[in-house]
């Protein structure tokens, strides 16, 4: 038995005939759960000038007991280098989450709607910026790991991604509102996790979102199954064609270029070369601006989401593409 099959063997891994995901009866608040994730990102153009920004809201268990729910909000213009970023934390009985469908209200934005039509509003809390858009969904889901269930640093985390959205709404920075359009890209998540973990210097992953002008859009993560344990990493790719594949990365990502933020004092790679051996695929990931740290209210939420770049090849041919780059945990 290989390691990572003896690590595995461990962790409560469903049983029995069918899908372990029900992506649409999945969407709402998984109440057997600890942890639940509902994020977003996107990808828009206005003005001629090229902006990201990322709405996550998740559910949670504090060091030391008790849960509480986080609401993230980022802008990034990639174009000029500006970014804000900031979070709100509240007690989960203070957040407004309906009883049927999903619909979830923070003091910085809501999040509602179905994975067909999705609706998001976000606001900066300094004031220097919000979001509204909607977002339809063009592609059928991503089911990370090949079934939507995989290990990662003693959890059993379930997964499910929209890749593709087709946003369309209004992005106000510095009082100046302007129409967008783009790809936003959803994703669901939910586990069970020990809250006492995450200031565990063995606790940190790697994710990222690749949206190739190939057509193919990838889900990609860098951790270890057990914590302390061998670092893997894997894609699952949705192609053009609807077809997904489940393959093999070089662990680590190719992570270099270390940036130390004087803010939280987390020491973040801020540049990538992904491998993919079975796509033949080698790209380069850079965000821009380098500096996209949130730093949080709560500091072990602290965490990069870095809007990025990403060119290089694909099954030998030249691609070029877009994403984030997110590194949650312990970073030093």
């Amino acid at each position: 038995m290989s390691n990572v099959s003896a690590e595995v063997s461990t962790l409560a891994i469903p049983k029995g005939v069918g899908a372990f995901i029900d992506p649409v009866a999945d969407l709402p608040l998984k109440k057997d759960f600890g942890t639940n994730s509902w994020f977003v990102i996107a990808h828009c153009v206005a003005n001629g000038e090229v902006l990201n920004f990322l709405y996550h809201i998740m559910i949670f268990p504090m060091p030391g007991g008790g849960s509480a729910i986080q609401a993230c909000v980022s802008i990034t213009n990639e174009t000029t280098g500006w970014y804000s970023a900031d979070d709100i934390v509240i007690p989960l009985d203070q957040a407004t989450i309906a009883d049927t469908g999903f619909d979830i209200k923070m003091p910085n934005g809501r999040l509602w709607g179905t994975l067909d039509k999705l609706r998001v509003e976000a606001a900066l809390a300094d004031g220097r910026g919000k979001v509204e858009i909607e977002a339809l969904a063009t592609s059928p889901v991503i089911m990370n790991g090949g079934t939507g269930v995989f290990p990662l640093i003693d959890m059993m985390i379930h997964q499910y991604s929209v890749p593709r959205l087709a946003a369309r709404g209004t992005i106000t920075i510095d009082g100046k509102t302007s129409p967008i359009e783009g790809s936003a890209w959803f994703d669901r998540q939910w586990q069970n996790q020990d809250g006492d973990a995450a200031v565990d210097a063995a606790f940190k992953w790697s994710w990222m979102d690749i949206n190739l002008d190939n057509g193919d859009a990838v889900s990609l993560w860098s951790g270890p199954a057990k914590l302390g344990g061998e670092e893997r990493a894997w894609a699952t790719i949705l192609h053009a064609d609807g077809s997904q594949t489940v393959a093999a990365a070089e662990p680590g990502l190719g992570a270099r270029d270390i940036w130390h933020s004087e803010k939280s004092g987390a020491r973040y790679p801020t540049r990538w070369t992904v491998r993919i051996p079975a796509m033949d695929a080698e790209l380069e990931v850079t965000p821009s601006p380098r500096e996209q740290e949130f730093v949080s209210q709560v500091p072990v939420l602290n965490k990069y989401e870095g809007a990025s770049a990403m060119s290089g090849t694909w099954r030998g041919k030249p691609v070029r593409g877009f994403g984030y780059v997110e590194l949650v945990g312990v970073w030093r």
